[in-house]
């Protein structure tokens, strides 16, 4: 059962939501965490039109992060931090979750525990955390970790805004062409046919076009609700697999993911974390699983005596520059200083790749579109000639 909540924390209000199988078992939670509860009742499921963001952007939380490194240089301890922050966060469950973190850790929990059940923050971060608990090592994780969120909201700012214009062509396109091929041309058809002519050549395609058009639009919303529910069909390693075999898609999917692996297994060896353990977080922080466990061999590889760029060589996955850098990283002592010109290498080929293709698919979609559009017109025009001229049209 799930349960509403409204209660105390560090004198401020907070309000929420728990599962849990009694109100008592509420309570106890809530007390664990340190919040007072004034009001506690069962969630009724009800059916909801509101939109509402259950998530912080990566925008603010990178803002987040960069103001809590911003106080951690000024001589703050953590805890104070992310109070200050908390207060001056307007966000409110964004609030509630900072202060949580900060009772976590007053609690005894370590850093990177807090972070993580606190389920605000991607999932590589507290990894991050493990690596360094305190120091320099601690304000560096929150620095390249607002960077790195940062350059992601602004390729997806990039993205979005690159699409916005050809989406909303693409849409009105495709009712134009819905309301033609189901209800002007057979309309044109039925005409014709009432003067004994047969319709153009053309016209006959765009009916049949039209019916599997028509079947595209109604398996639309099945198709989506497949994909909410995919992990029920297909194991999410395979699924994974076949996101890096998409076009562009893969590839960006791929250097994302190397060059966070890059930046964690970089910081893990500067905040001295033994290379088998460094390997651990850098392999965890990955997203795409099917990558995460083909390189998770590496791990014991490495425990045994093994060198990274001679165990990676097996993963048939990763592109010849990638192990090439991290080969020469290695015969050359200077690991973390390639792993570092990797991270960078690869965030550069995102936003080329991005940037390239942003650039094309504004005209490839227009082209397309407009092509489309022409042959319905055309496939309208014909038969209107056809009855006009009353001469038969081939």
């Amino acid at each position: 059962m799930k349960f509403v909540y409204e209660g105390y924390l560090e004198d401020k209000k907070v309000k929420g939501e728990l599962e849990a199988s009694t109100k008592q078992e509420v309570i106890k939670k809530l007390k664990e965490e340190g919040i007072t509860p004034v009001k506690i009742e069962e969630l009724k499921r009800k059916i909801s039109l509101s939109f509402k963001k259950e998530k912080p952007s990566d925008e603010e939380l990178a803002f987040i992060l960069l103001q809590i490194d911003t106080y951690l240089k000024s001589g703050f301890q953590l805890t104070k931090a992310l109070e200050i922050v908390s207060s001056q966060t307007e966000d409110k469950n964004l609030s509630t979750g900072l202060l949580k973190i900060k009772t976590a850790i007053e609690s005894g929990k370590s850093v990177s525990q807090a972070f993580k059940e606190s389920k605000l923050f991607p999932e590589f971060f507290p990894l991050m955390l493990e690596s360094a608990q305190t120091g320099e090592n601690l304000e560096m994780i929150f620095k390249i970790t607002s960077d790195y969120l940062l350059s992601v909201s602004s390729i997806k700012s990039k993205v979005i805004s690159a699409l916005i214009y050809p989406a909303v062509i693409l849409i009105f396109s495709v009712i134009s062409v819905f309301v033609a091929t189901n209800y002007v041309i057979p309309k044109i058809i039925s005409v014709l046919q009432s003067f004994g002519k047969e319709p153009p050549l053309i016209t006959k395609a765009i009916l049949i076009f039209a019916k599997i058009f028509n079947y595209l639009i109604f398996i639309t919303p099945i198709l989506i609700i497949a994909y909410f529910f995919k992990d029920r069909f297909i194991r999410k390693e395979v699924f994974d697999k076949y996101l890096l075999k998409i076009p562009i898609a893969g590839k960006l999917i791929l250097y994302f993911n190397l060059s966070r692996f890059a930046k964690v297994l970089n910081l893990s060896l500067k905040s001295n974390t033994p290379i088998q353990n460094a390997l651990t977080y850098a392999i965890n922080s990955i997203s795409n699983s099917y990558l995460r466990q083909k390189l998770t061999p590496l791990i014991e590889d490495v425990s045994k005596g093994s060198n990274i760029s001679k165990s990676i060589r097996k993963v048939k996955e990763l592109p010849t520059l990638f192990i090439t850098l991290l080969e020469t990283g290695e015969s050359s002592g200077e690991l973390e200083k390639m792993l570092d010109k990797i991270a960078s290498v690869y965030d550069s080929l995102i936003e080329r790749i991005i940037d390239r293709w942003m650039k094309l698919i504004e005209p490839i979609m227009m082209l397309i579109i407009g092509a489309v559009i022409g042959i319905i017109i055309l496939s309208v025009i014909l038969p209107i000639m056809d009855i006009s001229t009353g001469t038969k049209l081939k």
